[in-house]
C-alpha cells in the first residue's frame, strides 16, 4: 500500500518504512478541534525527533480529502507533511477509527505503539500522560514501550 504526500513522496508501507529508525503516522482530520488542539504538540514531537532518525507522516482518510486542503493546511499551519488516503485504506489497516490516532512503525512495519498521542486532549492538566512521546524515548533506548496502546482523543474518521 502506498499514499503520497503534500511534499510529493510516494510512500509505501511497509517497504520505504525502512528510511527511518521509526515512522509515527498520526490520523489528520481537519474539521476535528481536538486535532487542532494536538498540532502544536505535533510541531514539537516532529522537531523534537527528527534529529534522532523519526519520520512523521499525518494521514487524511477522511472522505473529501484533497491534496490541495492538506498543501494548504500543511503551508499555512506548519504541519508535518500530510499524506491522502482514498477509501481510508491506511486507516483500516492501522486500525485508526479516530483523528489523533497515532502509529509508531519499525523498519519493518511492525506496529510498536498504537493509540492517542497523549491523555488530554486541550491541555487542561500540567501533567498529561504523553503516550506518544514515553513509547518513542522507550523504543530509541532499546527498550519495550511501558505503554503499547493509549486512549485516543479525537472525532471519529469519516472514512466512507
Amino acid at each position: 500500500m502506498s499514499v503520497v504526500d503534500t511534499n510529493g513522496t510516494r510512500t509505501s508501507l511497509p517497504g520505504d518504512l525502512a528510511r527511518s529508525k521509526l515512522t509515527v503516522v498520526v490520523f489528520y482530520a481537519d474539521r476535528c478541534p481536538c486535532f487542532r488542539a494536538h498540532e502544536e504538540r505535533i510541531r514539537e514531537l516532529s522537531r523534537t525527533y527528527a534529529s534522532r532518525g523519526v519520520a512523521f507522516l499525518l494521514v487524511d482518510s477522511e472522505v473529501g480529502a484533497t491534496m490541495e486542503r492538506a498543501t494548504a493546511a500543511v503551508r499555512e499551519r506548519d504541519l508535518p507533511p500530510i499524506a491522502i488516503d482514498p477509501g481510508g485504506r491506511l486507516a483500516g489497516a492501522l486500525g485508526a477509527e479516530y483523528a489523533t490516532y497515532s502509529v509508531v512503525l519499525d523498519p519493518n512495519g511492525e506496529v510498536l505503539y498504537r493509540g492517542g498521542m497523549d491523555s488530554d486532549k486541550n491541555r487542561l492538566t500540567d501533567e498529561p500522560q504523553e503516550y506518544l512521546r514515553e513509547a518513542l524515548d522507550d523504543l530509541l533506548a532499546g527498550r519495550e514501550p511501558r505503554r503499547k496502546e493509549g486512549k485516543t482523543l479525537g472525532c471519529a474518521l469519516q472514512t466512507r
